[in-house]
């Protein structure tokens, strides 16, 4: 059974963690871990990481770290909320991860009126963004001045399940217009027809954009009050459901230490009503119109042949 961290251990593509044009030096270091114990800052990143993705050394490793430190060249005074929650494959595990956020929320903005925040979400961590984006009270949405996601499952489209089951909530409209979704091309998790399970981890692979990109985007946001507008200039298109997506999502199960297939999700939904099962992003037809291994779960139609990952 690999876990994560082996599986970064043994790739080199997973290497090189931080673009140089960001990369802090041991001063700027010593000053982003001193902001970590000050109680209020003008802006925070709230950082849900992927299923068992190492912090390395905080938030991240293939996220979280990188995002904070180019977002930290950029507005020196940020600080950063690693999400408690287990980033696992239990079915509870994206709940704990929303329920933090919740109360993190709720305690920051009582301490620091004033602070405003930044969702961020990697792959598993998107869907504990979108969980608890549904979830909060209206009021917050002031202090909200971004949302950035990477590899998330919700990108498939309207109605989409997580791979757990559990319907994905969509972000409320009155935050739509805040949202930056990053989506590598042929990532399986975050479009329909990607294939390359290396594309779900590649998002701060050298030469590629995203973190980059998504930095320059909350400063924009910060500096706009939040007004700058969505972005999806690194959002791959959904397109439409292959079988050939249905094995690379299995494929990624196996590298997260899915070890065997279990058939129905578990997992039923803790947010929104599970749309009907026609058009679920996890229910598929052959060239020839034939449904492939449906079976019924408490959550609406599934194909038992994907494990349980995230």
């Amino acid at each position: 059974m690999k876990t994560f961290g082996q599986l970064i251990a043994a790739s080199v593509t997973l290497t090189a963690f931080v673009d140089a044009t960001f990369t802090p030096d041991t001063y700027r270091l010593q000053r982003i871990e001193k902001r970590q114990a000050e109680p209020c800052s003008p802006l925070e990143l709230v950082i849900a990481r992927g299923t068992d993705e190492p912090f390395d050394p905080r938030f991240g490793v293939i996220v979280g770290d990188p995002l904070f430190n180019a977002t930290s060249f950029l507005i020196p005074a940020v600080t950063g909320y690693a999400v408690n929650y287990p980033a696992n494959l239990d079915c509870d595990s994206r709940s704990l991860g929303s329920t933090d956020i919740l109360n993190h929320l709720a305690t920051q903005t009582s301490t620091c009126p004033s602070q405003k925040f930044v969702l961020v979400g990697y792959s598993q961590g998107a869907d504990v963004v979108h969980l608890a984006t549904s979830q909060l009270d209206p009021s917050y949405y002031p202090a909200i001045d971004a949302i950035v996601v990477f590899g998330d499952p919700g990108n498939r489209g309207p109605g989409a399940f997580d791979p757990l089951g559990s319907a994905e909530p969509p972000f409320p409209a009155a935050l739509t217009n805040r949202v930056k979704e990053n989506c590598a091309f042929n990532d399986p998790v975050c479009t329909n027809n990607g294939t390359d399970v290396n594309a779900h981890l590649s998002y701060d692979n050298p030469g590629t954009p995203f973190i980059n990109d998504s930095a320059r985007y909350i400063e924009s946001q910060y500096q706009s009050g939040g007004n700058s507008g969505p972005d999806s200039s690194d959002d791959s298109a959904p397109g439409n459901q292959t079988l050939s997506n249905l094995s690379a999502l299995e494929s990624l199960g196996s590298l997260l230490g899915e070890t065997s297939i279990t058939g129905v999700s578990s997992c039923p939904s803790t947010s929104v009503p599970a749309p009907a099962a026609t058009g679920s992003f996890l229910t598929t037809t052959t060239p020839t119109g034939s449904v492939v291994s449906v079976t019924t779960s408490p959550v609406g139609t599934v194909v038992s042949s994907i494990p349980s990952y995230r």
